[in-house]
């Protein structure tokens, strides 16, 4: 656990946005940091949807939580589209489906996984409390494939990676889908002018 982790979980028990009983949604879930904050706040209760691109990864969170009723473990790859996409990783420790790491080094195919929008994933559940999304750059394909998701989402927890994609990133979450937002390293507000901030808190 770096310090961007220990900063974003002081601050989602800072607002006290997690209860007993909610639904919260753990998208890049790797070692499963962010799944064991959220199982230890549910305390068995609610739902979470855990959410893994690497096959290795996966059988190792599935081991992890295989004794949590209450938290479902999935292999795929969440984007703006339903069906298959390549994933890329090869040796290193980023895996995603953009086919090059965040500083633009190309990446190894590894095969190609289900892709799934969270608007499928979570079509059957009424309130979302909290996503948290760290998906190594593919960000903006998350953010698209959860149009009618988000009516229904409370809180987002993003990491944001490309200066590129922040513009877009920027209108979807401030413009189009309503919420306040704030820089995490810095504590400030969000404009629709403001750069690009690493850690990104949306509340509605």
């Amino acid at each position: 656990m770096d310090n961007h982790d220990l900063r974003n979980m002081y601050t989602l028990d800072g607002i006290a946005c997690i209860y007993p009983g909610d639904v919260l949604v753990d998208v890049g879930a790797c070692r499963g940091i962010y799944t064991d904050f959220f199982a230890k706040r549910l305390m068995g209760t609610g739902k979470i949807y855990c959410i893994e691109l690497n096959p290795e990864n996966f059988e190792n969170l599935n081991s992890l939580v295989s004794d949590h009723p209450n938290i479902e473990c999935i292999n795929a790859a969440i984007s703006d589209v339903d069906g298959f996409v390549d994933y890329y990783g090869g040796q290193t420790e980023t895996f995603n489906i953009l086919g090059h790491n965040t500083s633009f080094e190309e990446l190894e195919k590894e095969g190609s996984i289900q892709s799934i929008t969270l608007d499928t994933l979570l079509k059957d559940d009424d309130k979302i409390k909290v996503i948290k999304i760290d998906v190594e750059g593919a960000e903006l394909q998350v953010l698209r494939g959860m149009k009618d998701a988000v009516k229904r989402t409370e809180v987002i927890l993003l990491e944001n990676h490309f200066d590129e994609d922040w513009e877009e990133i920027r209108e979807i979450l401030l413009e189009e889908y309503g919420f306040t937002c704030y820089n995490i390293e810095i504590g400030t507000k969000l404009e629709m002018s403001s750069p690009r901030p690493y850690q990104c808190l949306c509340v509605k």
